[in-house]
């Protein structure tokens, strides 16, 4: 009922905006472009315009009658809500011409809401920035980040443990080359703890999130197969919740009742050292040093970021990325004024400022060019990360994920606390998917 709810929601949608204005052939005067954004990181708006300002520069020394303003709408919502304010305000005639972007992109192109971007130059991007919004071989919005998720370990740790300077400094291309695997670093956890360094050998997040999603990857293929289906492989999803299972009541390097603390105390542990490793994205080293009350050159003093390593299931080194994106609207009257605004930004002079944002949020950009900019390379945190754009992996969109992240995480929360085995914890999972995703949008793969 859910799903089908959707899609009459997106049939009438998209029957309410068939209507697109189409731009004269050259726009002239002033033309105002209405630029909407939610949540924080104004930095991603802040670069568009600034690429307002760099094209009246140009435009202005061409000689060319035409001005760009940039009207714009900050907002600290939702993102459902965020999401459905822009949709309703395009059928009234009154939607943002370019926003940042939130959701499944696949329902807001059925909704007829966003511009067909395939002609921007993907070339200038990091490989697989797109994936996440390309749509039947369509882009349909421009990635500003690549905010990789990776794994946090303690260097004084591995000093105390008898570490010299110099195998520490290599510990994390030992992980980007093979040679030390998950298994080897789940070993480390153990030993770290055991000897007293530590409290905790590894804690995750407290709440639901696709951190997760990552570790699972370690026990078997991801979550997807190459027609963007989900999928549920009885043996990857057994063997990541018999690790979670095992980490909390086996190896006991992670606290049971992770899942009932609150984000401020685990982050407060990592950056005290109270926990020998972490999970999840890098841009929340910031949250973790403020916790600790550490300036970001001091965190990375003691912590270092490194690759999800290969594992017996897992052949490659990877990070993941879910880069924040920006669309144009479909109905918009200025199309190529607003692409060539993004192109401004990814190959004009505004890609300066998204290195600025980049160096704000802690985060490598989506742009190749960004990220060799003295505001990437000498970040405290990113100038030791810059390698993770070869190996990232972003995820394209896939039909019920949310439910399938959703209820992993309920498992999650009873295998930690020891009350559901592995084999149970499938089985509920299952039940749970197959109840909640139309069983032509997911493949089970079962013994």
């Amino acid at each position: 009922m859910k799903r089908l709810t959707a899609m009459l929601l997106s049939g009438v949608m998209a029957a309410s905006l068939m209507a697109v204005p189409t731009q004269a052939e050259e726009a002239t005067g002033t033309v105002t472009i209405k630029l909407a954004h939610n949540m924080d990181f104004i930095t991603i708006p802040d670069a568009i315009v600034a690429a307002a300002d760099y094209l009246n520069e140009k435009y202005e020394a061409e000689g060319k009658d035409l001005h760009i303003e940039i009207e714009t709408d900050y907002q600290r919502i939702g993102w459902d809500e965020y999401m459905q304010n822009i949709l309703f305000a395009t059928k009234n005639g009154d939607g943002p011409d370019i926003f940042t972007f939130s959701g499944n992109v696949k329902d807001q192109v059925r909704s007829g809401l966003l511009l067909d971007l395939s002609d921007i130059d993907t070339s200038k991007f990091v490989e697989g920035s797109f994936d996440a919004f390309t749509v039947d071989g369509k882009i349909y919005s421009m990635p500003f980040d690549i905010p990789t998720r990776a794994l946090y370990y303690n260097k004084d740790v591995l000093k105390e443990l008898g570490w010299n300077e110099e195998e520490v400094a290599a510990f994390p291309g030992k992980i980007a080359d093979g040679s030390f695997t998950w298994e080897d670093f789940i070993a480390l956890c153990q030993e770290v703890q055991e000897k007293g360094l530590v409290e905790w050998g590894m804690v995750h997040r407290p709440g639901k999130g696709n951190d997760f999603l990552d570790i699972l990857r370690m026990y078997g293929p991801a979550h997807y197969n190459e027609e963007e289906k989900l999928v549920v492989n009885q043996d990857t999803v057994t063997g990541f919740f018999q690790f979670i299972y095992d980490a909390a009541n086996t190896l006991k390097i992670t606290p049971q009742d992770t899942t009932q603390r609150v984000w401020t105390d685990l982050q407060k542990m990592v950056g005290e050292g109270d926990v020998f490793s972490y999970y999840g994205p890098v841009f929340s080293s910031t949250y973790v040093a403020a916790e600790a009350n550490l300036t970001p050159e001091e965190l990375a003093q003691s912590i270092g970021f490194a690759l999800f390593p290969k594992s017996e299931k897992n052949e490659t080194p990877f990070c993941v990325a879910a880069p924040q994106a920006v669309s144009v609207n479909a109905n918009t009257e200025y199309p190529e004024i607003c692409k060539a605004l993004l192109e401004e930004v990814y190959a004009g002079d505004a890609v300066k400022d998204l290195a600025v944002h980049g160096d704000t949020i802690f985060s490598l950009t989506s742009v190749t060019a960004a990220n060799e900019m003295e505001e990437i390379t000498t970040n405290p945190i990113l100038e030791s990360i810059g390698y993770m754009a070869d190996y990232v992996v972003t995820t394209p969109p896939v039909e019920g994920e949310s439910v399938f992240r959703d209820e992993l995480f309920k498992q999650i929360v009873l295998l930690e606390l020891g009350q559901v085995t592995p084999e149970k914890a499938f089985e509920d999972f299952k039940i749970q998917v197959e109840l909640n995703v139309d069983e032509d949008e997911v493949v089970f793969e079962l013994n």
